[in-house]
Protein backbone atom coordinates (compact mmCIF):
# COMPACT_ATOMS: atom_id res chain seq x y z
CA UNK A 1 0.00 0.00 0.00
CA UNK A 2 2.80 2.41 0.85
CA UNK A 3 3.93 2.39 -2.79
CA UNK A 4 0.49 2.90 -4.33
CA UNK A 5 0.00 6.06 -6.35
CA UNK A 6 -3.18 8.05 -5.79
CA UNK A 7 -4.59 6.61 -8.99
CA UNK A 8 -3.88 3.07 -7.80
CA UNK A 9 -5.35 3.90 -4.40
CA UNK A 10 -8.62 5.05 -5.99
CA UNK A 11 -8.79 1.88 -8.09
CA UNK A 12 -8.17 -0.26 -5.02
CA UNK A 13 -11.02 1.45 -3.16
CA UNK A 14 -13.40 0.98 -6.12
CA UNK A 15 -12.55 -2.71 -6.37
CA UNK A 16 -13.01 -3.29 -2.65
CA UNK A 17 -16.35 -1.47 -2.45
CA UNK A 18 -17.75 -3.33 -5.46
CA UNK A 19 -16.93 -6.67 -3.82
CA UNK A 20 -17.94 -5.79 -0.25
CA UNK A 21 -20.91 -3.53 -1.05
CA UNK A 22 -22.32 -4.80 -4.38
CA UNK A 23 -25.43 -2.61 -4.19
CA UNK A 24 -23.38 0.60 -4.01
CA UNK A 25 -22.80 2.39 -7.31
CA UNK A 26 -19.20 3.57 -7.30
CA UNK A 27 -17.07 4.91 -10.14
CA UNK A 28 -14.44 7.50 -10.89
CA UNK A 29 -15.56 11.11 -10.83
CA UNK A 30 -14.63 13.82 -13.31
CA UNK A 31 -13.37 15.86 -10.36
CA UNK A 32 -9.78 15.49 -9.17
CA UNK A 33 -9.16 12.74 -6.59
CA UNK A 34 -12.85 12.03 -6.13
CA UNK A 35 -15.31 9.19 -6.65
CA UNK A 36 -18.99 9.03 -7.53
CA UNK A 37 -20.84 7.13 -4.80
CA UNK A 38 -24.51 6.54 -5.61
CA UNK A 39 -24.42 9.55 -7.90
CA UNK A 40 -22.73 11.93 -5.47
CA UNK A 41 -19.17 13.19 -5.87
CA UNK A 42 -17.07 12.42 -2.81
CA UNK A 43 -13.54 13.69 -2.19
CA UNK A 44 -10.98 11.01 -1.29
CA UNK A 45 -8.52 13.17 0.63
CA UNK A 46 -9.62 12.26 4.17
CA UNK A 47 -9.68 8.52 3.48
CA UNK A 48 -6.30 8.74 1.81
CA UNK A 49 -4.79 10.52 4.81
CA UNK A 50 -6.08 7.78 7.13
CA UNK A 51 -4.61 5.07 4.96
CA UNK A 52 -1.25 6.80 4.73
CA UNK A 53 -1.05 6.69 8.52
CA UNK A 54 -2.14 3.02 8.73
CA UNK A 55 -1.58 1.47 5.28
CA UNK A 56 -2.29 -2.09 6.43
CA UNK A 57 -5.83 -1.08 7.34
CA UNK A 58 -6.92 0.15 3.91
CA UNK A 59 -9.85 -2.26 3.63
CA UNK A 60 -10.99 -1.56 7.20
CA UNK A 61 -10.90 2.21 6.70
CA UNK A 62 -12.69 1.84 3.36
CA UNK A 63 -15.46 -0.15 5.02
CA UNK A 64 -15.97 2.49 7.71
CA UNK A 65 -15.79 5.28 5.12
CA UNK A 66 -18.47 3.80 2.87
CA UNK A 67 -20.76 2.90 5.79
CA UNK A 68 -20.57 6.47 7.13
CA UNK A 69 -21.36 7.84 3.67
CA UNK A 70 -24.38 5.57 3.35
CA UNK A 71 -25.69 6.40 6.80
CA UNK A 72 -25.26 10.11 6.25
CA UNK A 73 -27.05 9.87 2.90
CA UNK A 74 -29.96 8.03 4.50
CA UNK A 75 -30.63 10.76 7.02
CA UNK A 76 -29.48 14.04 5.60
CA UNK A 77 -30.16 14.83 8.41
CA UNK A 78 -33.65 13.88 9.66
CA UNK A 79 -34.96 15.96 6.78
CA UNK A 80 -38.61 15.59 7.71
CA UNK A 81 -37.98 16.50 11.35
CA UNK A 82 -38.82 19.90 12.79
CA UNK A 83 -36.29 22.07 14.56
CA UNK A 84 -37.93 21.31 17.90
CA UNK A 85 -37.62 17.57 17.32
CA UNK A 86 -33.86 17.56 16.77
CA UNK A 87 -32.60 20.76 18.41
CA UNK A 88 -31.05 18.86 21.35
CA UNK A 89 -28.73 17.08 18.89
CA UNK A 90 -27.51 20.13 16.97
CA UNK A 91 -23.84 21.02 17.51
CA UNK A 92 -21.41 23.52 15.94
CA UNK A 93 -18.54 22.47 13.69
CA UNK A 94 -15.54 24.64 12.78
CA UNK A 95 -14.93 24.30 9.02
CA UNK A 96 -12.15 25.39 6.70
CA UNK A 97 -13.76 27.10 3.72
CA UNK A 98 -10.78 26.22 1.50
CA UNK A 99 -10.69 22.47 2.21
CA UNK A 100 -14.45 21.89 2.40
CA UNK A 101 -15.51 20.09 -0.77
CA UNK A 102 -17.27 22.75 -2.90
CA UNK A 103 -19.20 20.00 -4.69
CA UNK A 104 -20.93 18.86 -1.51
CA UNK A 105 -24.54 19.90 -0.90
CA UNK A 106 -25.06 23.48 0.41
CA UNK A 107 -25.13 23.60 4.21
CA UNK A 108 -25.98 26.29 6.72
CA UNK A 109 -22.90 28.04 8.07
CA UNK A 110 -21.61 31.49 8.96
CA UNK A 111 -18.15 33.13 8.87
CA UNK A 112 -15.88 32.82 11.89
CA UNK A 113 -12.35 34.15 11.26
CA UNK A 114 -9.82 34.02 8.42
CA UNK A 115 -11.44 31.55 6.00
CA UNK A 116 -12.92 29.53 8.84
CA UNK A 117 -16.67 29.11 9.28
CA UNK A 118 -19.04 27.68 11.86
CA UNK A 119 -21.20 24.96 10.40
CA UNK A 120 -24.01 23.11 12.14
CA UNK A 121 -24.60 19.38 12.31
CA UNK A 122 -27.02 16.87 13.76
CA UNK A 123 -25.28 14.35 15.98
CA UNK A 124 -26.37 10.75 15.43
CA UNK A 125 -25.17 7.60 17.14
CA UNK A 126 -22.38 6.91 14.66
CA UNK A 127 -22.45 9.77 12.19
CA UNK A 128 -22.39 13.55 12.04
CA UNK A 129 -24.72 15.03 9.41
CA UNK A 130 -24.37 18.65 8.32
CA UNK A 131 -27.64 20.56 8.13
CA UNK A 132 -28.58 21.26 4.49
CA UNK A 133 -29.43 24.86 3.71
CA UNK A 134 -32.92 23.95 2.47
CA UNK A 135 -33.69 22.12 5.75
CA UNK A 136 -32.59 25.15 7.77
CA UNK A 137 -34.77 27.44 5.67
CA UNK A 138 -37.78 25.20 6.26
CA UNK A 139 -37.44 25.75 10.03
CA UNK A 140 -38.08 29.51 9.71
CA UNK A 141 -35.58 30.45 12.41
CA UNK A 142 -32.66 32.88 12.47
CA UNK A 143 -29.09 31.62 12.24
CA UNK A 144 -28.36 33.33 15.59
CA UNK A 145 -30.96 31.12 17.23
CA UNK A 146 -29.44 28.04 15.62
CA UNK A 147 -25.98 29.09 16.83
CA UNK A 148 -27.21 29.72 20.38
CA UNK A 149 -28.81 26.25 20.56
CA UNK A 150 -25.74 24.53 19.09
CA UNK A 151 -23.37 26.32 21.47
CA UNK A 152 -25.58 25.47 24.46
CA UNK A 153 -25.55 21.80 23.48
CA UNK A 154 -21.77 21.85 23.12
CA UNK A 155 -21.39 23.53 26.52
CA UNK A 156 -23.57 20.91 28.21
CA UNK A 157 -21.66 18.10 26.49
CA UNK A 158 -18.35 19.59 27.63
CA UNK A 159 -19.13 20.18 31.31
CA UNK A 160 -17.72 16.86 32.53
CA UNK A 161 -14.99 16.67 29.91
CA UNK A 162 -11.50 15.66 31.00
CA UNK A 163 -8.42 17.44 29.68
CA UNK A 164 -4.73 16.57 29.62
CA UNK A 165 -2.28 19.10 31.02
CA UNK A 166 1.46 19.40 30.48
CA UNK A 167 3.84 21.22 32.83
CA UNK A 168 7.32 22.65 32.47
CA UNK A 169 10.24 21.81 34.76
CA UNK A 170 9.00 24.38 37.29
CA UNK A 171 5.56 22.78 37.53
CA UNK A 172 3.87 25.53 35.55
CA UNK A 173 1.11 24.39 33.18
CA UNK A 174 1.98 25.36 29.62
CA UNK A 175 -0.34 23.13 27.56
CA UNK A 176 -3.89 21.83 27.98
CA UNK A 177 -5.15 19.34 25.41
CA UNK A 178 -8.75 18.33 24.71
CA UNK A 179 -9.21 15.11 22.74
CA UNK A 180 -12.38 13.20 23.49
CA UNK A 181 -12.64 12.02 19.84
CA UNK A 182 -16.38 12.71 19.82
CA UNK A 183 -16.06 14.79 16.64
CA UNK A 184 -16.37 18.16 18.40
CA UNK A 185 -12.97 18.71 20.04
CA UNK A 186 -11.93 21.50 17.68
CA UNK A 187 -15.37 23.08 18.02
CA UNK A 188 -14.70 23.58 21.73
CA UNK A 189 -12.55 26.58 20.84
CA UNK A 190 -15.97 28.29 20.50
CA UNK A 191 -16.97 27.63 24.12
CA UNK A 192 -17.80 30.98 25.75
CA UNK A 193 -16.29 29.78 29.05
CA UNK A 194 -12.99 28.56 27.58
CA UNK A 195 -11.00 31.71 28.37
CA UNK A 196 -12.36 32.00 31.88
CA UNK A 197 -11.67 28.33 32.65
CA UNK A 198 -8.07 28.27 31.39
CA UNK A 199 -6.67 31.78 31.89
CA UNK A 200 -5.45 31.03 35.42
CA UNK A 201 -3.34 28.18 34.04
CA UNK A 202 -2.19 29.59 30.70
CA UNK A 203 -2.31 33.36 31.15
CA UNK A 204 -4.38 35.79 29.10
CA UNK A 205 -4.64 35.79 26.21
CA UNK A 206 -3.47 32.25 25.49
CA UNK A 207 -2.87 30.49 22.18
CA UNK A 208 -4.94 27.69 20.65
CA UNK A 209 -4.69 25.35 17.68
CA UNK A 210 -7.18 23.12 15.86
CA UNK A 211 -5.17 21.32 13.15
CA UNK A 212 -7.94 18.76 12.75
CA UNK A 213 -11.47 18.08 13.97
CA UNK A 214 -10.45 15.77 16.78
CA UNK A 215 -8.12 17.92 18.86
CA UNK A 216 -7.98 21.29 20.61
CA UNK A 217 -4.67 22.48 21.97
CA UNK A 218 -4.54 25.47 24.32
CA UNK A 219 -1.13 26.74 25.40
CA UNK A 220 0.82 29.69 26.72
CA UNK A 221 1.41 32.46 24.21
CA UNK A 222 5.16 32.67 24.69
CA UNK A 223 7.91 32.15 22.12
CA UNK A 224 9.30 28.98 23.73
CA UNK A 225 5.99 27.14 23.91
CA UNK A 226 4.83 28.29 20.48
CA UNK A 227 8.13 27.31 18.88
CA UNK A 228 8.00 23.87 20.48
CA UNK A 229 4.46 23.12 19.30
CA UNK A 230 4.16 24.85 15.94
CA UNK A 231 5.92 22.23 13.80
CA UNK A 232 3.85 19.39 15.28
CA UNK A 233 0.65 21.36 14.69
CA UNK A 234 1.65 21.89 11.05
CA UNK A 235 2.44 18.18 10.66
CA UNK A 236 -0.89 17.13 12.17
CA UNK A 237 -2.68 19.47 9.79
CA UNK A 238 -0.93 17.91 6.79
CA UNK A 239 -1.32 14.26 7.76
CA UNK A 240 -4.47 13.83 9.85
CA UNK A 241 -8.01 13.52 8.47
CA UNK A 242 -10.72 16.17 8.95
CA UNK A 243 -8.14 18.96 8.75
CA UNK A 244 -9.13 22.48 9.78
CA UNK A 245 -6.20 24.91 9.97
CA UNK A 246 -2.49 25.10 10.77
CA UNK A 247 -2.81 28.72 11.85
CA UNK A 248 -2.63 29.58 15.52
CA UNK A 249 -5.34 31.51 17.33
CA UNK A 250 -5.53 33.67 20.41
CA UNK A 251 -8.26 33.08 22.98
CA UNK A 252 -9.11 36.41 24.59
CA UNK A 253 -11.83 37.69 26.95
CA UNK A 254 -13.67 38.93 23.84
CA UNK A 255 -13.43 35.74 21.78
CA UNK A 256 -10.92 34.23 19.38
CA UNK A 257 -8.66 35.82 16.78
CA UNK A 258 -5.94 34.66 14.41
CA UNK A 259 -2.57 34.97 16.11
CA UNK A 260 0.01 37.09 14.29
CA UNK A 261 3.68 36.19 14.04
CA UNK A 262 5.88 37.02 17.02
Amino acid sequence: MANLTRDQFVQRVIKHVRVKFPLVKIARSNEAFSLKVNGHSVAMENLYRLVVIRPDELDHHTDRWIVELLRAAEGLPDQAASFEEIKDRILPMVLNDETRDPRSFPTIKQPLIDKLSVGYAVDNDRTISYIPLHVFKSWNIEVDQLHEVALHNLTVRSEAMQAQASQDENGRVNLILFQTLDGYDASRVLLPTLHQRLRDYLGSPFAAAIPNRDILLCFRDDSETVSRLQSQIAEDYKTMPHQITDKLMLVTPDGIAIRGKM
